[in-house]
């Protein structure tokens, strides 16, 4: 089962679409979340390519990635689905036509509870960033993939992975595996892999198959509400997964520079300080990370 959560993503997702189709091993179906129903919605019909199954489903207007994939998610439990659930973003590429097949060979040995990241090509003949270990310091997720571990064969222990291309089965976890709603934007695929893996999921990464990573330019110009939400994540996930020292410095250092740069940029800075106060208060009133 594939699953893609599309935002205003009608240029990019046929493509996908006729990826999927001539794959040799297509998937059983493939269910898009449409998170902008009102402002773009999706034209099924340019994505049902035989013998690819499509199915849309309604996303709640502007929401995020985990809360179009717990959608999803929890679509899924309700028709009975209890196998293997891969997360592709709408700007992914499988030209080879053999992805899912190599995929699925690869899952056959694995623990029903892993958490499963391929190798992304970002485009440029480079590797993707897309998972990575995570340190007690302030340069906290500065060891990630890169082009070293592309030659090896053995699936290779991480603590994250990137929610762009992601393979999970929900049901062998118990409560099943969703992201938390306090990430609107951004670290929520850190997050679940960390909390999933302190139980004792294993966080994998497969040199192959490759998924080609076509960025899209979305978030080249980040808005007020877009900074607000990210910002969010971020002072979250290290309030949550960083030492209290870590939190305090990083902190302090956005919201100061947010401060600097506000004369410069008022709205996109008043966003960040209103998202850094947010989660201060929660600190300050002892609220759960």
């Amino acid at each position: 089962m594939v699953v893609t959560v599309a935002y205003d993503s009608g240029a990019v997702l046929p493509a996908l679409a006729a990826d999927l189709a001539r794959q040799s091993r297509p998937p059983r179906a493939w269910l898009v979340v449409d998170n902008s129903p009102l402002s773009a919605p999706l034209r099924l019909e340019t994505l049902a390519i035989p013998p690819l199954a499509v199915h849309r489903l309604a996303g709640g207007e502007g929401d995020g990635f985990g809360a179009g994939c717990n959608r999803a998610l929890d679509r899924l439990e309700a028709e009975g689905w209890r196998g293997w659930v891969w997360l592709l973003n709408p700007d992914t590429a499988l030209p080879r036509g053999e992805e899912l097949a190599q995929l699925l060979e690869a899952l056959a040995g694995l623990p029903d509870t892993a958490l499963v990241g391929t190798a992304v090509d970002d485009g440029h003949g480079g590797t993707e960033a897309s998972g990575g270990w995570i340190d007690p310091g302030l340069a906290f997720r500065r060891r990630c993939l890169g082009a070293a571990h592309r030659p090896g064969r053995q699936p290779l222990a991480l603590d994250w992975l990137s929610g762009c291309n992601l393979v999970l089965r929900p049901s062998a976890h118990q409560p099943p595996a969703r992201f938390d709603s306090s990430f609107p934007l951004y670290y929520e695929d850190m997050d679940l892999c960390l909390r999933l893996g302190r139980r004792g999921a294993p966080v994998l990464w497969l040199p192959t198959p490759t998924v080609l990573h076509r960025r899209g330019t979305g978030s080249a110009a980040p808005g007020p509400r877009r900074v607000r939400l990210s910002t969010l994540g971020y002072l979250r996930f290290l309030r949550r997964h960083c030492p209290p020292w870590v939190f305090a410095l990083r902190t302090a250092r956005l919201l100061l520079l947010s401060l600097l740069r506000l004369p410069l940029r008022p709205r996109r800075s008043l966003a960040a300080l209103a998202a850094g106060a947010t989660v201060l208060t929660e600190a300050l009133r002892g609220q759960p990370a």
